[in-house]
């Protein structure tokens, strides 16, 4: 063990070398486009390339349906690639860092009456961009929401009608055909800044074609809690709750669990259940929900190297109150934005 491991873990180390910042977007699709391009650059991807990101035709389908259910999005997207000096269609799948897995999500009506959500995202901790992202539009409804780098989505957030949004991945077979689809990290986006319930976002997710195996929370200050279970080329399954929905890295869907195949998900069911348990948390709802994307035990808040909590945000869907920690949630404040 070097002198600076001993001193400081890994992944304390990753957080304090990531790029973590607000960007404020606002005005036309166009200028929003530009607007990135002007603090971002393209960075390579350390993952494999997806089939399709260099097939123009099936890149400009996808593009095709992006633009007929929010052209805004597709004005955003082509005008950043084509600043950046790419084809329109490949905005929609432009990684981007700065200039020179597991995911977990809870929502509930607490014992004081509001409705809270929490959320924790765990990448692998070299993932570098983790940006927040303050959104006025001239097209749809403001809203603010963290981007690990995907340029034009966001992977969880709220708008200014009190509703959140979360994605979390699920490992499964990829599908023996590709159809053309909405990318995943677009979904989100669509949601925020396109719906003004959970229940409008829930059917919009659910007629979209998807292009990856995800899961999406979502909630509003109404109370409505949805979980969404998605797989390319499957009907979308949709899960309710009364007074908490949790999701996080595995199907529990009979129709979609096939799908994994033999793959782990213990600790996903861990932390699944862990956080299904927040209302037998009392006192404040607010400060139960920090704990609750805290918890150790259960693996909610984690250090490991191929699942580290890059962020955690908590929600009062309500009162439109945000706070988000950059980095682990146990090690760093909550910074609060409205």
């Amino acid at each position: 063990m070097t002198a600076h491991t001993a001193a400081q873990p890994l992944d304390q180390q990753h957080e304090h070398e990531a790029d973590y910042r607000v960007i404020r977007l606002h005005g036309s699709s166009v200028a929003m486009g530009s607007q990135l391009a002007t603090v971002l650059q393209r960075v390579p991807s350390p993952f494999k390339k997806w089939p399709w990101e260099e097939d123009p035709q099936f890149l400009q389908a996808c593009a095709a349906l992006v633009n007929d259910v929010a052209p805004w999005l597709w004005e955003e997207l082509a005008a950043f690639a084509e600043q950046i000096g790419l084809r329109p269609e490949q905005g929609l799948f432009v990684r981007a860092g700065s200039l020179p897995h597991g995911c977990s999500a809870v929502a509930w009506r607490a014992h004081d009456g509001r409705v809270l959500a929490g959320r924790t995202y765990d990448f692998y901790m070299r993932m570098r961009t983790r940006h927040l992202l303050i959104t006025e539009p001239e097209t749809g409804y403001a809203h603010l929401g963290m981007n690990g780098g995907l340029v034009g989505g966001r992977y969880d957030g709220m708008n200014e009608h009190g509703v959140f949004v979360a994605l979390h991945k699920v490992m499964t077979h990829r599908p023996a055909r590709h159809e053309p689809g909405v990318p995943y990290h677009l979904l989100p986006r669509l949601a925020l800044q396109g719906c003004r319930t959970a229940n409008e976002a829930a059917d919009l997710l659910m007629r979209l074609p998807h292009l990856a195996s995800f899961n999406y929370t979502l909630a509003d200050a109404s109370g409505t809690l949805v979980a969404l279970e998605c797989y390319p080329g499957a009907p979308v399954q949709r899960r309710d709750g009364d007074d908490v929905i949790a999701v996080t890295n595995h199907y529990t869907s009979p129709q979609l669990a096939p799908f994994q195949g033999q793959r782990p998900t213990a600790d996903s069911r861990r932390r699944l259940a862990a956080l299904e348990a927040i209302g037998e948390r009392w006192g404040d709802g607010w400060n139960a929900t920090v704990d609750a994307v805290s918890d150790h035990e259960s693996g909610v808040c984690s250090h490991r190297e191929f699942g580290a909590t890059l962020w955690a945000g908590v929600f009062d869907l309500g009162a439109r109150r945000v706070a988000y920690s950059f980095g682990a949630p146990c090690r760093n404040p909550m910074e609060h934005y409205r």
